[in-house]
């Protein structure tokens, strides 16, 4: 064959289909493939390497790495997408139910409870933040390092140093509680405020310093370095607080179930049942501080120790206290009281009844609502969600006032019979409807 002419389209063929049949049954063989191709292959007067003539098929290279992904691969993404999703809606839904009951129940509008809320929002931020990113990253098919590996990073380093600082603040409050004393306003925003202000230089002085992984800094700090900066704030700001919240509440229930110092009591209140739920509170608090505490802690370690092969698994510590922290408090009554009612509110527990409200109380409301279903408009509706929390809501009486009949009288409580002088003409009464 002459230089600048190109091989016979059967010779191409038949040494794509041999080629293929080799690598396909028999494997690929290094020795066999020269031979198969002594000279090469000229196409368009460009020598092709044997290799890259029979060893594609469909695009793929059948001797290396197949392009794109193979389909265990799709599949064990798509698990993974299933897993990511529903743990970023469980635990954002759980946080916010834990932060709803704290302003809703009775028993928990405390203004101590503000430290339960801020380590709730720093579980928000992982399942509310850096789980969504997760999510945009595998539905992308993004390769490593992601452009969202770098803010997932910065959430969960700011979200785990906040979470830990707070849980000794949360240990103090419960303590001083049970002893009858109570924290101030000003100390507890303190608290709160100081707990992401260190939780923050800690987090910009990593990023600054590159003590952060190493696809997030821009520059790499010597080992020497590295081992002094989480010698120091491994010890002072992760592990001391640990150790000092697990403490604290273990004394908390000692003492006040081995009848140590109790705290004097209002008078309204009975005792056996305020110290129990005080100190059921605490009991739930040490069980959040030893499991959810312990994940965050040790993502922190697994973040500034572990190998690389062993971050992606110390990457799902802070995910699990995260999401579990909000469910470890259904097991304290309150919360878990308030977590019912705030599912059928948001789910199963809406119904709706035309009976509209007295005007003097709940007795003549009782009264006038059998007497005058028969003379109440369509427009009066009473909305009822959930028992324990109603709303009301006012409308206009030329609205929504039955017609009057001659022969037909409403009964009105001696408060609504007034004399016609106290309402002008042009003058408007407002009735009270329940949801």
């Amino acid at each position: 064959m002459s230089q600048g002419v190109t091989s016979p389209p059967a010779d191409l063929v038949l040494a794509w289909v041999t080629g293929s049949a080799l690598r396909t049954d028999v494997g690929v063989d290094s020795e066999l493939l020269p031979l198969l191709h002594p000279q090469g292959s000229r196409r368009n007067d460009t020598l092709v390497h044997p290799d890259h003539v029979s060893g594609r098929i469909g695009g793929k290279a059948l001797g290396g790495p197949q392009d794109g992904y193979t389909e265990q691969e799709h599949w064990s993404r798509l698990g993974m997408l299933l897993v990511v999703s529903s743990l970023a809606a469980l635990g954002t839904l759980g946080n916010i139910f834990a932060i709803a009951a704290v302003m809703t129940e009775e028993h928990l509008r405390k203004k101590g409870n503000v430290l339960v809320v801020n380590v709730m929002l720093a579980g928000l931020l992982i399942t509310a933040g850096v789980l969504p990113a997760w999510v945009v990253e595998l539905l992308a098919g993004w390769p490593a390092p992601s452009p969202t590996h770098c803010p997932s990073w910065l959430l969960t380093a700011l979200a785990a140093h906040t979470a830990v600082l707070t849980l000794p603040a949360l240990a103090w409050e419960n303590s001083a509680r049970v002893a009858g004393r109570s924290l101030g306003v000003g100390l507890l925003t303190a608290m709160v405020g100081l707990s992401w202000a260190v939780a923050t230089a800690i987090t910009v002085t990593q990023w600054v310093t590159g003590l952060a992984p190493r696809k997030c800094a821009a520059s790499i700090a010597p080992p020497a370095a590295h081992a002094a900066f989480t010698s120091a704030v491994g010890v002072t700001l992760v592990g001391v607080p640990l150790v000092a919240a697990l403490l604290i509440h273990a004394h908390t229930l000692l003492s006040g179930r081995g009848g140590g110092v109790r705290r004097p009591l209002p008078p309204t209140v009975q005792p056996p049942q305020a110290l129990a739920r005080d100190l059921a509170l605490a009991a739930t608090n040490l069980v959040v501080t030893a499991v959810a505490g312990g994940c965050w802690a040790a993502g922190v370690a697994g973040d500034w120790w572990a190998t690389t092969e062993m971050r992606p698994g110390a990457a799902w510590l802070p995910v699990a206290a995260a999401t579990a922290a909000s469910f470890l408090y259904a097991a304290h009554k309150p919360f878990r009281e308030a977590y019912v009612q705030l599912f059928h509110y948001c789910c199963c527990k809406t119904s709706v009844s035309l009976s509209r409200r007295g005007r003097s109380g709940e007795a003549a409301a009782a009264a006038a609502a059998a007497m005058a279903a028969a003379a109440r408009p369509a427009s009066d509706v009473r909305v009822h969600i959930i028992p324990g929390y109603n709303m009301y809501t006012t409308a206009s009486a030329r609205d929504h006032r039955p017609p009057s009949h001659a022969h037909a009288k409403n009964p009105r409580s001696k408060e609504a019979r007034r004399s016609k002088h106290h309402h002008s003409k042009h003058h408007t009464k407002k009735d009270v409807y329940e949801l």
